[in-house]
């Protein structure tokens, strides 16, 4: 018997997640300066993963 395949995560969970993220550090008390600077650091880090992905050469 085979294991079952698991689907990729879409786009939408991984858009979800960040908001998530980013809304619990406001809640949590973090200054705006240091929200939007956790914003950037994780945008730049999708884009790094998403361009050493499989289609890249």
């Amino acid at each position: 018997m085979s294991a079952p395949s698991v689907p990729p995560p879409s786009r939408r969970t991984w858009a979800a997640a960040f908001t998530a993220v980013l809304v619990l550090a406001l809640n949590q008390g973090w200054a705006a300066a240091d929200v939007i600077r956790l914003a950037a650091a994780v945008l730049v880090l999708i884009a790094l993963i998403a361009g050493a992905g499989p289609n890249s050469e």
